[in-house]
């Protein structure tokens, strides 16, 4: 029996020696990882299209229909409400094209209608045409000018400078245009 008590108390020396030969390491805390910075966070631009092939013809004496342009816009304000909830692309595309042309045709039966020409702005800015928008803002403002439209026209031009949603994209060069 001398031979396994040799054996065990050398297993059991041999266990109790450092494995190396040495102390083991102290551990230390270990230094804080600082997160990244921030990356910055790319706004994507919104292609809006500059150039406007609006036409506007200059008549010396217009005629207005008043009532008229009213049912115009009307249906083209039923027809844009429609689009923007419109989940296909194309029926979207095409009910946004029909309220802009019950809108041109509004403007048509009555050219000094400031209802119209705003609403046919914000139609052309849904559309992301930015160039035909500032084009009827700039035509508000002249309407603003005249006496027989002037207070209609203030109103309008007030109702885009208090509403900060409409126009966002280009909203400075769109109170410019308005005259404020």
């Amino acid at each position: 029996m001398g031979k396994p008590l040799i054996a065990v108390a050398t297993l059991v020396f041999a266990a109790c020696q450092p494995m190396y030969g040495e102390k083991s390491q102290v551990l230390r805390n270990p230094q804080p990882i600082k997160p990244p910075a921030a990356l910055p966070v790319e706004v994507a631009k919104v292609p809006y299209v500059d150039d406007c092939e609006l036409i506007t013809k200059t008549v010396k004496n217009p005629r207005r229909d008043v009532k008229r342009a009213q049912i115009h816009v009307r249906t083209g304000d039923a027809k844009i409400a429609d689009a923007e909830v419109a989940a296909e692309p194309t029926r979207k595309g095409d009910l946004f094209i029909d309220g802009i042309d019950q809108y041109g045709t509004a403007l048509t039966s009555d050219p000094f209608d400031a209802e119209a020409t705003l609403k046919l702005a914000r139609a052309y800015d849904k559309v992301l045409r930015k160039g035909c928008a500032l084009g009827l803002l700039e035509r508000v403002y002249q309407l603003a000018e005249k006496p027989t439209c002037a207070d209609s026209a203030n109103r309008e031009i007030d109702a885009v400078t208090n509403n900060k949603k409409w126009f966002e994209g280009y909203r400075r060069e769109a109170i410019k245009a308005v005259g404020r």
